[in-house]
């Protein structure tokens, strides 16, 4: 459907622009209206970009008049008829003619009825079949409409939430928690401002314990609370996967220590330390997010004899991102090669850095 209407567009506007062309127009002069570049406009109108509905609407109006008219000279088209609906000579007798313009204004409020109702299963389809859930509320924080994924999220099917206050819904469905969500929705809609959640827990009624990110989006009439439109995506697998990555590499027996970047030579402030990594630099108490990554390895610095040399290592091998190991000095008095390389992923882009520390001669001393 996309498709269909995107080619209804381009064959609206390439009529359309001719004649809007020959009163002196150009797709200059619409950039400038728009506030978007001559290229962009060419390339929306020539069919190799998709502009947005809103977009297309601004330059229907433009080229044309309202959108749902603009469109119906390129289905016209599109069914090789004439682009343009030629208007009749108005008869003379006063009754034929008050007869003639209500059966023009009947088929053609029918027509704009029948492209409205297309347009709105066409966008509405496209929210059912989104991956994410999707939660609208009207002023009264009732819900009004649920995609299908909502019921792949909480186990509870859409027909039986519409209707619901989302503060009930725990009432109406036992063995739903879900106060996190309630209290990052009662943010949003004191604020009236679009507000990420990111991993915030809940218990489906079936005992299924999920972790969510999305959007809370308030609908604002007038500065006035006007309901909520919720994207609710489900984390559970991503936040499983990372427990269990967090879990494996605290079994390792060498200290790790992984940080993002945001390209070669640039920290991002996403990292992670396993428990030896932890133990071993003083930060036992600590967890990742509570420190940035420069303070983390600060904190390192202050278990290392040699940290003048330690530091120049890392910055030069960081900032090259190149593989390289160097011998460092405990105040444990113990010595530990620290080997740094690059994370790459199966194209050659880098993603982050990890940093291994072994001790020296621990396994010689073990017998192993």
């Amino acid at each position: 459907m996309g498709s269909d209407l995107q080619d209804i567009f381009q064959l609206a506007a390439k009529y359309c622009y001719k004649k809007y062309k020959k009163k002196g127009g150009s797709q200059a002069e619409i950039a400038a209206k728009l506030g978007i570049t001559q290229s962009y406009v060419s390339a929306v109108m020539g069919g190799s970009k998709t502009a947005s509905l809103e977009l297309q609407n601004q330059i229907a109006n433009i080229l044309y008049g309202p959108f749902e008219e603009f469109l119906a000279v390129g289905r016209r088209i599109q069914n090789n008829l004439e682009p343009e609906i030629e208007k009749q000579p108005e008869p003379d007798d006063g009754v034929e003619k008050l007869v003639t313009q209500l059966t023009h204004y009947i088929m053609d409020h029918q027509r704009i009825e029948k492209e409205l109702e297309y347009t709105k299963n066409f966008y509405e389809e496209i929210v059912q079949n989104l991956q994410s859930g999707v939660l609208v509320t009207d002023r009264e924080d009732r819900i009004t409409f649920g995609n299908r994924a909502i019921f792949m999220i909480t186990g509870i099917p859409r027909e039986k939430l519409l209707g619901t206050n989302i503060f009930l819904i725990p009432d109406e469905f036992p063995g739903l928690e879900s106060i996190e969500f309630i209290k990052k929705y009662l943010k949003a809609r004191k604020y009236l401002e679009h507000f990420f959640y990111d991993k915030i827990q809940i218990m489906t009624p079936a005992g299924r314990e999920v972790y969510l990110s999305g959007w809370l989006i308030p609908k604002v009439n007038d500065g006035e609370y006007n309901g909520m439109t919720c994207i609710i995506m489900d984390k559970t697998r991503s936040q499983d996967l990372s427990k269990l990555f967090k879990l494996t590499l605290d079994k390792n027996p060498y200290a790790i220590g992984i940080a993002k970047q945001v390209k070669p030579g640039v920290y991002a402030n996403t990292y992670f330390t396993n428990k030896k990594m932890r133990q071993l630099f003083g930060q036992e108490n600590l967890h990742p997010m509570e420190i940035t990554i420069q303070e983390s390895l600060d904190r390192c610095g202050k278990f290392i004899v040699n940290n003048k040399e330690w530091r120049q290592f890392l910055q030069e091998h960081f900032a090259n991102s190149t593989k390289a190991s160097m011998i460092i000095k405990h105040t444990n008095s113990r010595q530990y090669k620290w080997t740094s390389e690059n994370l790459v992923d199966n194209d050659g882009k880098p993603w982050g850095r990890m940093a291994v520390v072994k001790e020296v001669g621990k396994s010689r001393r073990k017998g192993d």
